[in-house]
C-alpha cells in the first residue's frame, strides 16, 4: 500500500513544478511587456518636451532683435538629429545630417517643406513641425544628436534665425 502512495506523490510534485513553471513564465512575460511599454512611453514623452521646449525657445526670442539664446534639446539616442529649413526657400539643396560616420541625405524634408507641412524634421522620421517663425541662412541647418542637440536662436524682430551653437 505504502508504494501506491509514494507515486501518487511523485506525480503529485511534477504537476507543483510545472504549474511553478508557468506562473514564472507568465511573470517574466508580463515584466517584459510592462517594462517595453513604459520605455516606449518615456520616449513620447520626450519627444513632446522637444517639441513644447522648441515652440517656447522660437516664441521667446524671435521679437527681441539681437537676442541669442543657446537652446538645449533633450533626444533620445535613436534619433541622429534635427533638420531645420527656412519654410520661404525649403533649401536650394538637399538638406544633409553630416555625423562622424556617414552623411545622411533628407531630400523628403525638402518636399515636405516645399508643400508647407513642416520645416523642422527628426532624422529618422517620425516627427515633423511646422514652425513658420524660424529663418535659416543657406535654406537648412541638421544639427547631429550627440546627448541632445544645442541650437542657436537669434531673434530678427520677426522671426527666430536658427544655427548649430558653436
Amino acid at each position: 500500500m505504502e508504494k501506491g502512495n509514494t507515486r501518487a506523490q511523485i506525480i503529485g510534485q511534477v504537476f507543483v513544478y510545472i504549474l511553478a513553471g508557468i506562473v514564472f513564465i507568465l511573470i517574466i512575460a508580463y515584466g517584459y511587456r510592462a517594462i517595453t511599454y513604459f520605455i516606449e512611453r518615456q520616449e513620447q514623452v520626450v519627444l513632446i518636451d522637444f517639441r513644447t521646449d522648441l515652440e517656447s525657445a522660437v516664441e521667446g526670442v524671435k521679437r527681441d532683435y539681437g537676442t541669442v539664446r543657446k537652446v538645449q534639446l533633450k533626444l533620445p539616442s535613436k534619433y541622429q538629429g534635427v533638420c531645420f529649413l527656412d519654410p520661404l526657400t525649403c533649401a536650394n539643396e538637399t538638406p544633409e545630417l553630416v555625423l562622424s560616420y556617414q552623411t545622411i541625405e533628407a531630400p523628403w524634408a525638402q518636399e515636405a517643406c516645399s508643400v508647407k507641412s513642416a520645416n523642422v524634421f527628426l532624422i529618422p522620421r517620425t516627427l515633423d513641425l511646422s514652425l513658420p517663425d524660424i529663418q535659416v541662412d543657406n535654406g537648412y541647418v541638421c544639427i547631429p544628436n550627440l546627448n541632445g542637440i544645442t541650437v542657436r536662436l537669434e531673434g530678427t524682430g520677426r522671426k527666430a534665425k536658427a544655427s548649430q551653437w558653436q
